[in-house]
């Protein structure tokens, strides 16, 4: 007597939808704060506390300098994307604003944030906090 066994595996495989990652979705006017990394590192916090790294890229030099930051969302949604622009300013300075595109936006984890503070000299310290390290609230 013989048993036929057929190996089902690829067949399952192929018949078994992979899970996709979560899309993210930050809104521009869903951004409730901002803070600085460095001239290529931008954090942002959404209005429902959610907190999210976008790596910039272009003209990004001084961006701790500047007070103001515009999101420019060139697509037809809502969220921001790769090639979305960031125009960062000083109001009332007669500088032009610098202006630099998103490269990239990742969920900004607790991992990341620890591994951000630890990292000497990659947060911007503000003289107030006498060299203590802030976590955005």
């Amino acid at each position: 007597m013989r048993i036929h066994v057929m190996i089902l595996v690829p067949a399952l495989l192929a018949s078994t939808p992979l899970m996709a990652a979560p899309k993210i979705c930050v809104q521009q006017d869903r951004i409730g704060d901002w803070a600085v990394l460095n001239d290529t590192k931008l954090i942002v916090v959404d209005k429902a506390g959610q907190k999210f790294r976008l790596s910039l890229t272009g003209a990004c030099r001084g961006l701790s300098l500047r007070t103001s930051l515009t999101f420019r969302v060139t697509g037809t949604g809502q969220c921001l994307a790769r090639s979305d622009g960031v125009v960062a300013s000083l109001p009332g300075y007669p500088e032009p604003p610098e202006r630099c595109l998103i490269a990239d936006i990742d969920e900004y984890t607790p991992a990341m944030e620890n591994a951000d503070q630890m990292a000497e000299g990659t947060l911007y310290h503000h003289p107030d906090t006498h060299g203590d390290i802030g976590a955005i609230q």
